[in-house]
């Protein structure tokens, strides 16, 4: 089947896992013919991270096709008591003959619960999920998975019932780091979090550089944008559907562009940054090399920071914080971009990468 995968058989494959679904019982609807019970039911969550927003779910399919393979969006809607009770963000893909089960290109993300879901329900869910996991694996011949936790300001403390559920059944488990500031806090306070450096920088740089937000569709500034991020780059990375994604979202109020002109009006940097009702995420920056040594990303991050702040977000999440101990080991690009952002942050958070095996498929095919 996976040797090479045609359009036809894409299709059986979809239908496979969904046949698998609905066997094992479990009510659940997907996420792209039920757009607005998505929304709704993320709206009723305590927190709601990027990853999990429509806009970044289309994002990161635009992405992972432009590099090939076929990627199907599996998200799905949970119920309770013939109610959505939780969102669960999923997608199946082949590329390179290999078939993966993942949240659109990034590690299998848990399961997230409405926040008057009682604790005895999320339990049953979160066993009811990994069950169907099980299955949908053994359906798509998917060899093996990961799974990742980040942080979602969850008013309890310790591991989750997702965490716990997969030790218990054998996973290994992976520390990771991410970057977060802490929105909550006044913007004096935010400042005293950032490296001596950066401060300095900021005042200096807002008085060299014209800083200016994009919120709203503009199709010649977001064109500009995308040809310094060309320029900077040197080649074409992503396609051109994933910059449309990108525009869509800034015009539908669920992301933002912070740039800089210079004296002359040149654009000569910009970061582009998904938002929800209660996170931020930096998704791309683009920055003229000829002007490495000037503080441009310091300024953009500020005023995202501010920008952030004033729609009443909870936490920016920064992004990653590798380390140069972990394996596989980081280069020194990725630890020094890391570096640059850990100036900025108030919180450094764990993210529990867990490593878990398919059983073997004959148990879950036989439907026992």
């Amino acid at each position: 089947m996976h040797s090479g995968v045609s359009s036809s058989g894409m299709a059986k494959e979809i239908a496979r896992i969904a046949a698998t679904v609905a066997v094992a019982g479990w009510h659940t609807t997907p996420r792209e013919r039920n757009l607005t019970v998505w929304e709704e039911t993320l709206a009723a969550l305590h927190y709601i991270p990027v990853a999990y927003s429509s806009a970044s779910i289309d994002y990161q399919l635009a992405y992972q096709r432009g590099h090939g393979g076929e990627w199907v969006d599996i998200s799905m809607i949970l119920y309770h008591d013939h109610r959505p009770c939780g969102v669960w963000p999923l997608s199946f893909s082949v590329k390179d003959h290999r078939p993966s089960l993942s949240s659109h290109g990034l590690p299998l993300l848990p399961p997230l619960f409405v926040k008057d879901l009682p604790e005895r329900s999320r339990k049953s869910q979160i066993q009811n999920s990994l069950q169907v996991l099980e299955r949908i694996c053994a359906a798509g011949e998917v060899p093996d998975r990961s799974s990742a936790e980040s942080f979602v300001d969850r008013a309890e403390a310790g591991s989750s019932e997702w965490h716990d559920q997969l030790m218990r059944a054998g996973a290994r488990a992976t520390l990771r780091h991410e970057l977060f500031v802490d929105l909550s806090l006044e913007l004096d306070a935010i400042k005293a979090h950032f490296r001596k450096s950066y401060r300095s920088l900021i005042t200096s740089g807002a008085r060299v550089w014209q800083v200016g937000h994009m919120t709203a569709t503009d199709p010649p500034l977001w064109s500009e944008f995308r040809k310094l991020h060309l320029q900077v780059a040197g080649r074409m990375t992503r396609s051109a559907e994933s910059w449309d994604e990108q525009h869509r979202a800034i015009a539908a109020g669920h992301a933002f562009l912070v740039f800089l002109r210079d004296s002359d009006g040149k654009m000569v940097g910009g970061g582009f940054f998904n938002t929800t009702r209660d996170e931020g995420v930096y998704g791309v920056g683009a920055y003229d090399r000829a002007l490495f040594d000037k503080p441009l990303g310091h300024v953009v991050q500020y005023r995202a920071i501010e920008l952030m702040k004033g729609r009443g977000l909870r936490w920016y999440k920064i992004g990653q914080r590798p380390y140069a101990s972990e394996q596989p080991p980081a280069t020194e690009k990725e630890l020094s971009i890391a570096e640059f952002k850990h100036g900025f942050a108030t919180h450094l958070f764990p993210q529990y990468v867990l490593h878990h095996d398919v059983k073997s498929t004959d148990t879950h095919r036989s439907g026992h």
